[in-house]
């Protein structure tokens, strides 16, 4: 739920996206610093790789919301897993399951009716940066496989640390803010993306990776409905058909595991 309020916070702020990414990230860092410890100090390519994708990815996906719907922004960013499932097969050889493969070609057709209805429209650069916000997304998940030696606490603070350092070098000049605007980006960072950060990485310790996804589907649904209710922009009729195909497709994925282990579980539960 926390996540879901991003498009809000965006379409509020009349400040250059990259600048939202700076500010967010600077206080998402300051958030986190007070729990880290000196046993977590580290850096090497793995770290590299994650902040390098994270920077990209988030760039992308507030630079989305302020070029088409915050609707378009969400469900396209959504795609990341489907293309985990694409690289997965393509890249690293791993066979593809048949639930990954349902869900990658009903999400595409959703993407392609998104995609189709903005051609030709201004919002069409923010549809790509929606899209490409999903595929440096699923690299990033990707690289989390190589990161379980790491404090979450600690590769959340480097990530938005190194966030907020690399795109400072571009935003110097796009930095002026009010008092508002700055009490308005603190509580994004700290209560929109470091809380929600922190809940999921503990949540993560006791519920299994399929059900904790499915959990945070909640996300691409609470967030249009936020910016409709208070902002007033509504999704086109495409962008509701091709998001509930996204959706839908990473729903089935993330069921079948589970009811798959409820059929184990019940087919060896001894009989009485």
């Amino acid at each position: 739920m926390l996540w879901s309020l991003a498009g809000v916070f965006i379409k509020f702020l009349p400040i250059h996206p990259l600048a939202i990414v700076f500010y967010r990230s600077l206080f998402a860092g300051l958030v986190f610093a007070p729990f880290l410890k000196r046993s977590d100090f580290r850096f090497n390519g793995t770290i590299l790789v994650s902040v390098l994708s994270y920077t990209a990815a988030i760039s992308a996906f507030v630079s989305a919301n302020k070029l088409t719907s915050a609707a378009n922004a969400i469900v396209l960013q959504y795609t990341a897993p489907i293309f985990v499932f694409l690289f997965s097969g393509l890249v690293m050889r791993e066979k593809i399951a048949r639930a990954n493969i349902f869900a990658l070609a009903v999400a595409m057709i959703g993407v392609g009716i998104i995609s189709f209805d903005s051609a030709g429209e201004p919002e069409m650069a923010g549809v790509v940066l929606a899209l490409l916000s999903g595929v440096l997304f699923a690299g990033y998940m990707i690289n989390l496989q190589r990161t379980r030696n790491i404090a979450p606490v600690y590769l959340t603070w480097i990530n938005n640390l190194v966030c907020a350092l690399i795109i400072f070098g571009v935003v110097q000049a796009q930095l002026a803010l009010t008092v508002t605007q700055v009490v308005v980006l603190a509580v994004m960072g700290a209560v929109q993306l470091g809380a929600p950060y922190y809940l999921f990485s503990r949540g993560l310790q006791t519920v299994p990776l399929p059900e904790a996804s499915l959990i945070a589907l909640i996300e691409p649904v609470l967030n249009p409905l936020w910016v409709a209710l208070i902002v007033g922009e509504l999704p086109s009729a495409a962008t509701i058909w091709g998001g509930a195909l996204i959706l839908f497709g990473l729903g089935v994925r993330y069921l079948w595991p589970l009811f798959s282990r409820h059929a184990e579980e019940s087919a060896i539960k001894p009989a009485h």
